[in-house]
Order: structure tokens, then sequence, then C-alpha cells
């Protein structure tokens, strides 16, 4: 067992110690210190200002990792938000709106009566004017499932937001202190 002088960093006394002790608290100031054996050298550290190294890296890690769930969330309601999309008469997608559905839902039911009076007054052969039901049928399906997406999607979206300002409010409460 090799015995080794080494200095206390705190207050410069000398202190002694064996080759495989790691830590001492020195006995004249008290300093909690870590004794680091190098190749050429026996030295010691504070624990004090290595702790606060460590709680600045802790900090800096919580912040990181709400940063990373920050973005995580960003990317799951992109891809949900997606699927909230509609097809519009061309082909383009957008976000539905509850006025829109019902618009359209009482625009092509207008269309669908106009057809049945049409094909009725022309004397129409008999399923030619059920059509307009068939059609009638399809645009209240599609005015309540339009209607009923454009609520989700308003729900969810204020729900995303929500999240969202609360992990904002978590990184900048972890970055003061």
């Amino acid at each position: 067992m090799k015995i080794t002088k080494v200095c206390c960093q705190g207050c410069g006394a000398d202190l002694e110690v064996d080759e495989s002790v790691r830590y001492v608290t020195c006995n004249y100031c008290h300093a909690r210190l870590e004794v680091v054996h190098d190749t050429s050298v026996t030295h010691t550290r504070i624990l004090e200002k290595l702790e606060k190294n460590t709680e600045r890296m802790a900090g800096n890690l919580r912040v990181i990792e709400l940063q990373n769930d920050l973005e995580r969330l960003d990317r799951e309601w992109a891809s949900r938000k997606d699927s909230f999309m509609v097809r519009g008469q061309h082909g383009h997608r957008h976000m539905p709106s509850t006025g829109g559905s019902v618009a359209g839902g009482i625009f092509a039911i207008v269309g669908g009566i106009v057809w049945m009076s049409f094909a009725a007054r022309i004397g129409a052969p008999m399923p030619f004017p059920l059509f307009g039901l068939l059609f009638i049928g399809f645009a209240i399906f599609s005015m309540v499932n339009g209607a009923s997406k454009a609520s989700s999607y308003e729900s969810e979206g204020r729900d995303f937001e929500q999240r969202r300002n609360s992990l904002i409010r978590q990184i900048e409460r972890e970055r003061r202190d």
C-alpha cells in the first residue's frame, strides 16, 4: 500500500492518501475532494465544482429531452393532421370546415332535388328520378362526415396546442433554473 502526499484544493493543506483512495475529506477545511491518480501525478479536485457541473449538465440534458419531446409531438401532429384532410373537387387536399361541409351538403341536396323534379317532369323512366335520392343520401353522408372531421380536427388541434405550449413553458423554466 503506497501512501501519496496531495494538496487540498480548498485550503492548500497537505494530505496523505492511500493509492486506492478515490475520495477524501480535508481534515482542516472539510472540503470534499476527489483524488485523481494520473500516470505522472496525483492531485485533488473539489467535488462541489464537479457537482455543480453535473447539475448544470443534468439541466441541459432535461432541456434536450423536452426539446426532443416537442419535436416528436410536432411530427406526430403533422402526421395526424394529414388524416383529417379531405379532397376537393379537383383533387386538391385541404382541411375540412364545418361551414364548408354544411354548405356543400346543402348545395348537393338541392342538386338532388332538382334532378328528381327534372327527371319526373320530362317523364324519365322510374330508376332515373331515384338517382336524385342516391345523390341526396350521399350529400347527407358527406356533410355529416365532413362536419365530424372538422370538429375532430379543431378539438385535436386545440389539444396539440395546449400540449405544445406546456412543453415550451417547461423548456423555458428549465433554462431559467
